[in-house]
């Protein structure tokens, strides 16, 4: 079992204490990954694009190409077709497809057709009314403009239809379908009779009594409201957002209608979104509440019995299996089987939580870890940052990087987490594969034993050695610094000589020059007993003797290095740690 163990003798038969793994506030961990209870060094962050402009705060990857806004956005693809993105919080509700960016909503008519009748007519009379609707070049209906006067049409009579309004701009509106009344056992409904080249000029109703097509299908559309938020995608061609306290959801396959008749009212005003399979995880300013279905029409809400407020949207994650959202109380995650709970207890009491500053909370997610980005001011005035990986799984734990970022982004196709770098222009992959291994350091908790004891063996079990790949990744990060260096010593400007620069602008003896790193194979393991570091040791994959001469009932282990390491196993003897 790969993992970090205490063993301890009493006996003949062996008492295991939990895992030594990263499970509370107790533990450090920086740089590191917990892969099937090993320790694993991140890499280092690579970058994977440059974008101008100044600060942002949302990016998105769409067909390979960033986007950025400088206001919060949520974008999501379209069910219909892969080449059109949706998104809200850039003024009115948008769609973007290739570089061309329209608004969502598809205008209606605003005023009624005319119907005249001509020509002499005999038999029974049938009574018509008409309407039309603009179609765009991407297959999306608008409403239909208001019904035009009603007319008594009889076999014979010619109808002339007027009043068409001009094309509008901007929407690339290329048609009109024409509909009229048509009566049958269900009732009186607008059947389609034509579709035309979008035309302000009259159009005559030449067509046969039974010439009708497929009904009307936008009569009681709407276009989306102009302050439409939070946009995400749901299943079965579903889209949903937000306006004040009313959940929206869009006509099935068509993200550009907003039919009023499927919004829902909350409690409070909502705050964010999230998606987990059929159901929309509605977080507001006091409860939050779970909405489900497979339809707009039959969606069903329920409050959550949880005083969890979300804070922050920026804070919230999909994380697969929850959506996770800061709270004053500590980090939330709600489940779509109704769960919910406070999944930070075990790391942070709400003190430190809110040292942190969650209202400001930048928030991803990586490998189903919650990702949080922060920044704070502590108590000496000095302003401190980086990001949190949150394990909120079974045994929770927690790891820091020193990354910053202003904007995220996650990659579902590739599993990868994207950020813009605070005060930079440039997007990162963190924890990329190409990276290079980073230092990793982590800490176990404190094990404190019924009694004191001595350990006086240990074996850490640790892949010391570097794949091809690794090793042509760290080649060409030595070579990109050796060129940066060269280029630098080249200039003859390399301020190392002594008076060169102001005091304090390098450490002692430095340069402008980058120090070539050593790459793999670097580990250091300490070993604590009642807070004292009784030993250390370099050695992997064989047993080691630890000082004897001295029991103690606290002990810990640190790690420091850039290798992976399976388990580590300390004992009383030799012969109990081959046992283990």
């Amino acid at each position: 079992m790969a993992g970090i163990k205490l063993v301890a003798f009493t006996g003949e038969q062996p008492r295991i204490l939990p895992r030594l793994l990263p499970d509370t506030a107790a533990q450090a961990a920086v740089n590191t990954r917990l892969d099937d209870g090993g320790l694993t060094p991140m890499r280092t962050s690579t970058l994977e694009a440059a974008i101008g402009g100044s600060t942002f705060k949302t990016i998105y990857k769409h067909l390979g190409a960033w986007l950025k806004w400088n206001t919060e956005v949520h974008a999501a693809p379209g069910p219909v077709a892969t080449d059109r993105l949706y998104y809200t919080g850039d003024g009115k509700p948008k769609m973007r497809v290739g570089g061309a960016v329209y608004d969502l909503a598809v205008p209606r008519p605003a005023v009624a057709l005319t119907a005249t009748l001509g020509g002499a007519g005999a038999g029974d009379v049938v009574t018509r009314s008409y309407v039309y609707t603009w179609v765009t070049s991407f297959g999306e209906e608008s409403e239909p403009c208001p019904a035009s006067n009603e007319i008594a049409w009889k076999p014979g009579n010619t109808v002339t239809l007027s009043a068409f309004a001009a094309t509008p701009g901007g929407r690339s509106i290329t048609h009109q379908r024409i509909y009229r009344t048509q009566t049958g056992q269900s009732g009186t409904w607008f059947y389609l009779i034509a579709e035309r080249a979008a035309s302000a000029a009259d159009f005559a109703d030449t067509i046969p009594v039974d010439g009708f097509q497929e009904p009307l299908p936008s009569a009681f559309w709407n276009a989306p409201p102009d302050d439409l938020k939070g946009l995400i995608s749901l299943p079965n061609g579903m889209m949903a957002a937000f306006a004040g306290s009313d959940l929206y959801f869009c006509e099935p396959w068509r993200p550009h209608a907003w039919p009023e008749k499927y919004s829902l009212g909350m409690s409070s005003p909502i705050v964010a979104l999230g998606a987990i399979g059929t159901s929309v995880v509605v977080m507001t300013t006091g409860n939050p509440h779970l909405v489900s279905g497979s339809h707009p029409s039959t969606m069903q809400a329920a409050k959550m019995e949880a005083n969890l407020p979300c804070i922050n949207s920026r804070g919230v994650a999909d994380l697969g299996f929850a959506i996770a959202y800061p709270s004053n109380e500590g980090l939330v995650a709600a489940k779509a089987d109704g769960s919910i709970g406070i999944v930070s207890a075990n790391l942070f009491d709400r003190d430190d939580w809110l040292a942190l500053k969650p209202s400001t909370i930048i928030a991803g997610q990586i490998g189903g870890r919650y990702v949080a980005f922060y920044e704070n001011v502590n108590d000496a005035g000095d302003l401190v940052g980086g990001a949190l990986f949150l394990d909120i799984g079974p045994t929770p734990f927690l790891i820091r990087s020193s990354e910053r970022a202003q904007a995220v982004a996650y990659e579902i196709e590739t599993g990868a987490l994207y950020f813009l770098r605070k005060s930079e222009n440039n997007v990162y992959r963190l924890d990329a594969p190409n990276g290079v291994r980073q230092k990793q350091y982590w800490r176990s908790k404190p094990f404190v034993l019924t009694a004191p004891i001595n350990f006086g063996a240990i074996q850490v079990d640790a892949d010391m050695e570097l794949s091809g790949h690794e090793k042509a990744i760290n080649a060409a990060a030595l070579a990109e610094i050796e060129a940066a260096n060269a280029a630098i010593l080249a200039t003859g400007e390399a301020m190392g000589e002594v008076n060169d620069t102001p005091l304090n602008a390098f450490a002692l003896n430095g340069d402008l020059l980058t120090l070539l790193p050593e790459f793999g194979g670097n580990l250091n393991i300490g070993i604590y007993a009642d807070g004292k570091l009784v030993a250390q040791i370099d050695r992997t994959n064989k047993p080691i003797r630890l000082p004897s001469g001295f029991k103690a009932r606290k002990w810990e282990i640190d790690v420091y290095g850039d290798v992976q390491i399976e388990q580590i196993i300390v004992a009383t003897t030799m012969d109990e740690l081959k046992s283990a």
